[in-house]
């Protein structure tokens, strides 16, 4: 059985290296320093979903890059959800074939 509250494998380490590269007492937001949970790629609403998967993927740092397996493993979760057909969906989908191809 799959941890729902798992982050595609991301080990505590490699976020708090990220933090600590981004600066711990910077007052800035560094995007893509979230990576969603299992859970959250199979419930939350597309719109919500977008912009972290988005950030995850092409603004992450160094430390929490996602490889293949990972964006693999996100895309078979979208790809079971229930709404699937819906074009916010597709889009995740879509943006998770691109990162494949690069």
């Amino acid at each position: 059985m799959t941890d729902h509250d798992d982050r595609f494998g991301m080990p505590e380490s490699a976020f708090k290296a990220a933090r600590e590269s981004h600066g711990l007492d910077s007052p800035v937001f560094r995007a893509g320093m979230y990576v969603p949970t299992r859970y959250e790629v199979a419930t939350l609403s597309p719109a919500k979903l977008l912009p972290i998967v988005v950030d995850w993927m092409w603004e992450s740092p160094s430390e929490l890059i996602p490889n293949n397996e990972q964006i693999s493993e996100l895309r078979a979760i979208l790809l079971s959800r229930p709404d699937t057909a819906k074009a916010e969906v597709r889009e995740l989908i879509v943006a998770c074939e691109d990162y494949l191809k690069v």
